[in-house]
């Protein structure tokens, strides 16, 4: 395994459309984005290529989490690519991959450029509580 890649896939219920949206609309985000349950997400999103964003996770304990970064590639309902930056790593880069399944969605995410094999586990662990969310969230939102 790469040390300084970390890539999950997920089939979501949803469709493209519904899970780019998800990932786009800071409204959207702020429902699923947070790691564990308990836990609440505020997010801020210039969603465009060049654009930043910032998500405050807070935990239950009321710990903040913030991650930021920029938007350098979207394909509308196909493909977003922005960098990572959180207390933990810097100047990481995240893709999210979509692709049509009939009814559902396949997620690839690929989570680049750590600095070590650590760093990617934990982050890959903290991704999986977000995927859980989001999954979650597209269930509740459109009753698939």
């Amino acid at each position: 395994m790469n040390p300084t890649a970390a890539v999950m896939r997920r089939v979501l219920r949803g469709s493209r459309d519904q899970v780019f949206a998800a990932w786009s609309d800071p409204h959207l985000m702020a429902q699923w984005f947070f790691v564990e349950p308990g836990w609440c997400a505020q997010v801020e999103n210039e969603f465009r290529v060049g654009g930043s964003y910032t998500i405050e996770m807070r935990t239950g304990n009321d710990a903040l989490f913030v991650i930021f970064g920029e938007y350098r590639e979207i394909v509308r309902d196909s493909k977003i690519v922005f960098t990572w930056n959180s207390p933990l790593v810097q100047n990481t880069l995240v893709t999210i991959e979509l692709r049509a399944l009939g009814a559902q969605t396949e997620l690839t995410l690929t989570h680049e450029l750590f600095p070590d094999a650590a760093a990617r586990e934990r982050d890959a662990g903290g991704w999986q509580g977000c995927l859980d969310n989001l999954a979650r969230f597209l269930e509740i939102r459109y009753g698939v």
